[in-house]
């Protein structure tokens, strides 16, 4: 029996660790594809959610069937089909899961679209096979008898999720490139597979000696759970509720996940640690639901959905977003435990809170990209999660003493009155920026907003807000509409860098990762040729068309080309351009693409360059991130010297920003300021680490 039982446990524990692992290799391998948007994690999450449902679905089904013989040969037929999958991939793939360049899209109108499919066909059907085990193996674990709880198994489950996310970017990442990855985890997977085969065989041999019973007789209102018996009915009403209470903690995980990654960097670290939260406060719930007092955690919630919303400094906002976080997680999870119902319905239960846990996803991750053309989903989140609890607050008060149902009441109402004060500044908010907002759009890459405004003497002028970042200003009267701004100014270290090489050279050529609104197209003299890398066509648009709302393109006397597309990708795809500058501005809000500063970008700009004395300027630019030092030792790697210029802030519209120059050669840097000397580790396309460069 002690035997029987560590199989199961095997199986379950290292099935749930292996479907986190995939889940941080693959998008971590896809994230360049895709520019590095914010939105990868968030679509993939969506992605595997879906998937996870499939797996849930196919235990559901496969627990329905009359013979437990029957169950066993059809799963284990398709565990065979995916090691049998993953041994072609070996011959034809790097790894048996990851996806050669041939895979690499060669655009990205269609992002959500690519990422799915590629998802899918890269992992699919093993994915299936892991999602399916947790609670198809509790069932067997159930029907070949246990004094324990099969729900135990369940922590079991999310306590291996747990330890695959939490090993991924400790472990695995720093340690093995993605080829390394895809073969550890495929060999772990065998092993899976032998554990789940085990727990098959003893499936198929209790049958055989009669260990399993004999099917039960059906009743008016039981439900046919398979092999013949039958549970309780679940209600409609209770299976909404089941419903519910996975989704919006789902909902709160992305919505904070996004919150987080839009504004610091997309990197596995910052998807880790949210759903890190989310995955404890699942096993806390399933294995000791005493532990999730809603009564006692409702207060918490309360204080800290206010808290969280406040623009408190960086370390202070990340600590409270993730306190809410779990602190929701455990209520909610907490109440979804204690309504669990007969064991023999549990794959019905599972299927019910996976459907929420897509639906939640789905939701906040495509839902609202199409409603809203700000991110406010989080502020929505965390009032949908007041108003539930309120809901289960006021239902449990019912059952209580008059004093105990006061006090649930008060509860109750204190949820509600949060949750509409939320709602209440959330519109406020979005009514103010509605008010100087000429333009407004939002896309897989982000939001934009165009406000129209005008200095104290009456100079009007647009300002262009990535996110939550400016990213640009013009002014609006003709005779002024030329002139660079913001951190684009002559003062500025990439202005400069501009006049360093115009007086070098007659006509000289520039490359700019990141239009912006082309503001450097304003130094562009004729013979000049510029080409802007632009992966946002909705950025694009901006500066196109007959009347576009920025005009630095259309005034340029300089030769302009706009490519569509990642910078970095179609900069490695491009022959060597021989540029005198290669500029790089191309942040969404203050979240970093960390694909374009790794030590691997820095040596495809690098081929790109006309001679030694050529400069590539970074907007070193970030509220959260010191992002000096990883440039600068990224550049290193490759032979470059750096100039850290901070700029000055001055009257109108200019702005101090930190811009790194870069140059072979010494003596083009000299005038610039002393060399920046830097003693971080480079980033690289296998590892990065932001919480190093966290300015606390």
């Amino acid at each position: 029996m002690i035997a029987v039982e560590a199989a199961f446990v095997l199986a379950i524990g290292l099935g749930a660790c292996l479907l986190f692992q995939i889940q941080f290799l693959l998008a971590r391998q896809i994230l360049p594809w895709f520019g590095g948007a914010p939105a990868v994690w968030s679509t993939s999450l969506v992605v595997f959610q879906t998937l996870l449902l499939a797996g849930y679905a196919w235990a559901h089904a496969i627990a329905r069937l009359r013979s437990r013989r029957r169950q066993v040969v059809v799963h284990v037929g398709l565990l065979t089909t995916a090691l049998a999958l993953l041994a072609w991939r070996a011959l034809v793939w790097p790894s048996p899961v990851s996806p050669d360049y041939s895979w690499r899209p060669q655009d990205v109108t269609a992002p959500i679209t690519a990422i799915t499919l590629l998802l899918v066909v890269a992992v699919g059907v093993p994915f299936l096979v892991l999602a399916s085990a947790s609670p198809l193996l509790q069932r067997w674990r159930a029907d070949l008898g246990s004094d324990a709880s099969p729900y135990r198994l369940y922590a079991v489950s999310n306590a291996g999720s747990l330890a695959g996310l939490l090993t991924y970017p400790v472990l695995v990442e720093p340690h093995l490139d993605l080829q390394q990855q895809g073969l550890w985890w495929t060999l772990a997977f065998v092993a899976f597979g032998s554990a789940l085969a085990l727990c098959a065989w003893r499936v198929w041999d209790g049958v055989g000696d009669g260990r399993l019973g004999e099917p039960a007789l059906p009743t008016d209102h039981a439900a046919d759970v398979g092999d013949g018996q039958f549970t309780e009915r679940p209600s409609r009403a209770g299976v909404a509720v089941w419903l519910v209470l996975a989704a919006v903690p789902s909902a709160l995980l992305q919505a904070t996940t996004t919150r987080l990654t839009q504004d610091i960097a997309a990197v596995p670290f910052l998807w880790m640690v949210p759903l890190a939260l989310y995955l404890t406060s699942f096993i806390v719930a399933f294995e000791r639901p005493s532990a999730c007092p809603l009564g006692r955690l409702a207060p918490v919630i309360v204080v800290a959905a206010i808290a969280s919303l406040a623009p408190w400094a960086m370390p202070v906002q990340l600590g409270l977003t993730l306190l809410l976080l779990l602190v929701a997680g455990l209520a909610l999870h907490g109440e979804l435990a204690r309504r669990a119902p007969d064991p023999l319905g549990l794959t019905r239960y599972y299927l019910v809170i996976a459907a929420g846990g897509v639906l939640g996803s789905a939701l906040v991750g495509f839902g609202a990209p199409l409603v809203f053309t700000r991110v406010i989903e989080y502020p929505l989140t965390v009032a949908a999660t007041l108003l539930v609890l309120a809901v289960q607050l006021f239902s449990q008060a019912r059952h209580r003493p008059p004093v105990a149902r006061r006090r649930t009441r008060l509860l109750a109402e204190a949820q509600i009155l949060a949750g509409l004060v939320l709602l209440a500044a959330t519109a406020a908010d979005a009514r103010l920026v509605a008010g100087q907002t000429t333009h407004a759009s939002r896309n897989f890459f982000g939001t934009v907003r165009v406000r129209e405004l005008a200095m104290p003497d009456g100079a009007a002028y647009r300002r262009f807000i990535h996110g939550s970042t400016l990213h640009g200003v013009q002014w609006l009267a003709p005779d002024r509409r030329r002139e660079p701004t913001a951190y684009f100014t002559s003062s500025s270290g990439v202005g400069r860098a501009m006049a360093m090489i115009a007086a070098r050279r007659a006509s000289t050529r520039v490359a700019v990762i990141g239009l912006g609104i082309g503001t450097l197209a304003a130094y562009g003299r004729p013979g000049d040729t510029y080409t802007f890398y632009e992966i946002d066509p909705q950025v694009v648009a901006l500066s196109e068309g007959a009347q576009p709302p920025f005009t630095f393109i259309r005034d340029s006397p300089a030769h302009i080309d706009i490519v569509v597309g990642d910078g970095r990708l179609a900069l490695e795809r491009t022959p060597p351009l021989g540029v005198d500058l290669l500029a790089m501005d191309a942040f969404s809000s203050d979240a970093v693409p960390v694909h374009l500063v790794t030590r691997e970008a820095l040596a495809a700009y690098a081929r790109h360059l006309r001679d030694d004395r050529s400069l590539i300027a970074v907007n070193v630019a970030n509220r959260y991130l010191d992002l000096a030092g990883i440039v600068t030792a990224a550049g290193r790697t490759h032979g470059f010297h750096a100039v850290l210029v901070e700029g000055d802030a001055g009257p109108g519209l200019v702005q101090a920003t930190p811009w790194l120059l870069l140059s072979r050669s010494v003596d083009a840097l000299r005038p610039l300021g002393p060399l920046h000397v830097s003693h971080e580790a480079p980033w690289t396309d296998a590892f990065s680490a932001p919480w190093r460069a966290i300015r606390w």
